[in-house]
């Protein structure tokens, strides 16, 4: 793709004179100086990748007052954005919304009842307005509320606890009883208890779908996928990667490629959490879309389909994503492909023609492996 050059007045001589400027960098831009080095590896791997698919340079590190397509690490909020210039969608791969705790879970559940704690701008009829674009659950901000919402929410089956904050399957605890609870706030500290917990009914034989937008330098591409977990060596079970059916445009096109049979009703719940959330907190906007969805059953054999999260930033499905955009960028007559995350901490082997954008120890956990590939596309044989 060539390089859009922008043409500007010279500061001083003729005032009708022209030179061409060069293109904003792509650069990725780290909010939290504690983020993972194997994190900030993928950014960086992809952002270079970004890069040349814009006809842009690329730049490692954020300078003050230098313009720049952003690729954030976290969602951004309005304030944040503001300091680099980024004021809608084509200027950053990710999102900006109007205060912080609408880019965490908690926006996708309300209130227990007489809950207290919210932070300020909370929406108090989002949650009623989500209906079953969500499974049901509560957002709370004291043990005394996350007490409340365990005994309204057992007797439909086993509840989760999430930390409103943590990725990756990480800060999460599937509870059946009272004792549960008790024993997973005695591990959370106050202050995370007073950002956010999510109490949110657990599903069984539950499957993870990932559906999401992207749109980067006039193209568009949506997908549909399925997760994969994995066990760290330490016991957690954390994201392990995802398989991407990607197509042209949005969300709509989806249903011109083949999908699994609960697809549509799961694309269906994301469009209307998103279009809920745009119009509860208009301040949002993004190009990079990203939904974690779950169907499965609930304990009495209830099928339930919802929302669990969002990602409105560079996130794990992100380096398939962005390799999707490559082909279908360079190949027209591709009407839609299969590319897939995946990562390890066992002694595999790698496929090759897989890019390995990460491979090495990590602090305390061994060595983990990253690596994207495409792996099919729907051309006629």
């Amino acid at each position: 793709m060539a390089a859009i050059i922008d043409l500007q007045p010279l500061p001083t001589g003729n005032p009708t004179s022209l030179v061409p400027m060069a293109p904003p960098a792509v650069t990725p831009l780290y909010t939290d100086p504690t983020r993972a080095r194997h994190e900030c590896a993928s950014v960086e791997y992809f952002g270079r990748r970004l890069a040349t698919l814009l006809g842009r340079p690329f730049r490692d590190q954020a300078l003050p007052g230098l313009p720049g397509y952003f690729i954030p690490l976290d969602t951004l909020t309005c304030e944040e954005a503001a300091m680099r210039g980024i004021t809608c969608a084509q200027d950053l791969f990710g999102g900006v919304v109007p205060h912080a705790f609408v880019a965490s879970k908690l926006v996708s559940h309300g209130l227990v009842a007489n809950g207290a704690g919210a932070p300020p701008g909370w929406a108090p009829q989002l949650g009623a307005a989500l209906g079953d674009a969500v499974l049901p659950g509560y957002s709370v901000f004291s043990a005394d509320d996350a007490r409340r919402a365990l005994v309204a929410l057992l007797p439909l089956g086993k509840v989760r606890g999430k930390l409103a904050h943590a990725r990756g399957g990480h800060g999460q605890r599937v509870m059946a009883s009272q004792a549960d609870l008790e024993a997973w706030l005695a591990q959370v500290s106050d202050a995370e208890i007073a950002d956010g917990v999510v109490i949110e009914l657990n599903l069984e034989s539950a499957l993870t779908f990932s559906i999401g937008c992207v749109e980067v330098g006039g193209a568009s591409i949506a997908y549909f996928g399925t997760q994969r977990t994995i066990g760290t060596p330490s016991g957690e079970v954390v994201y392990g990667g995802s398989v991407l059916r990607v197509a042209r445009g949005g969300l709509d096109q989806l249903r011109h490629v083949p999908l699994p049979r609960h697809a549509g009703d799961a694309i269906a719940r994301v469009q209307h959490y998103e279009s809920t959330i745009v119009q509860a907190y208009p301040g949002f906007f993004a190009s990079r879309r990203n939904y974690d969805v779950v169907h499965g059953r609930d304990a009495k054999g209830i099928e339930r389909c919802g929302v669990l999260e969002q990602s409105w930033r560079f996130g794990g499905a992100s380096p398939a994503e962005i390799l999707a955009l490559e082909v279908l960028c360079a190949e027209p007559e591709v009407p839609w492909l299969d590319a897939m995350t995946y990562e390890t901490y066992e002694d595999e082997p790698v496929p090759g023609d897989a890019l390995v954008y990460f491979q090495d120890q990590v602090a305390s956990l061994g060595r983990l492996t990253k690596y994207a590939r495409v792996t099919a596309d729907g051309r006629d044989p």
